[in-house]
């Protein structure tokens, strides 16, 4: 019984260490990846008090042929206005070695969108990312994520 009650306090410390998930979504792309195949995030903003990170996880496989990816990333505020900005994803290194945990012929890579920021008002933010490289077609992506977690920097 002793040791019960050690198990559940050190699991119940392990647990509220980490940080707080506002939003994770997951979208599977279809190979290959089409510039008419959008990806769309929505997501609910309660606190524009805190800070904020953005990571998007990018999967692709082993036989992607760039070192990066380059996508247009528009954002829908609650007020119905939006940006979009191109984006360049870093997929590997300049030795051409894949950046990120690669097991079997696939790689995840997470890369930092946007750290400890501040989002101007509470409401539905949407995200929407479209592939844009050069081919109309792109091979050898097969997911893609995106995270909202309340920033643990100051």
């Amino acid at each position: 019984m002793k040791h019960l009650v050690i198990f559940s306090i050190l699991l119940l410390n392990l647990s509220s260490c980490g940080p707080n998930v506002i939003f994770d979504q997951k979208e599977s792309i279809s190979d290959p990846w089409p510039y008419d195949d959008n990806k769309k995030f929505d997501f609910e903003i309660t606190d524009n008090t805190k800070t904020y990170d953005l990571i998007l996880i990018l999967t692709h496989r082993d036989v992607f042929s760039y070192e990066n990816i380059y996508l247009n990333a528009t954002t829908i505020f609650p007020d119905g206005s939006k940006t979009t900005n191109p984006v360049s994803l870093q997929l590997a290194d300049k030795n051409g070695g894949w950046i990120g945990d690669c097991t079997g012929d696939n790689c995840s890579i997470p890369i930092e969108m946007s750290s400890a920021s501040y989002f101007k008002s509470n409401g539905k933010y949407s995200i929407i990312l479209e592939q844009y490289s050069r081919k109309d077609s792109l091979e050898g992506i097969s997911a893609i994520e995106l995270k909202v977690l309340e920033s643990q920097k100051e």
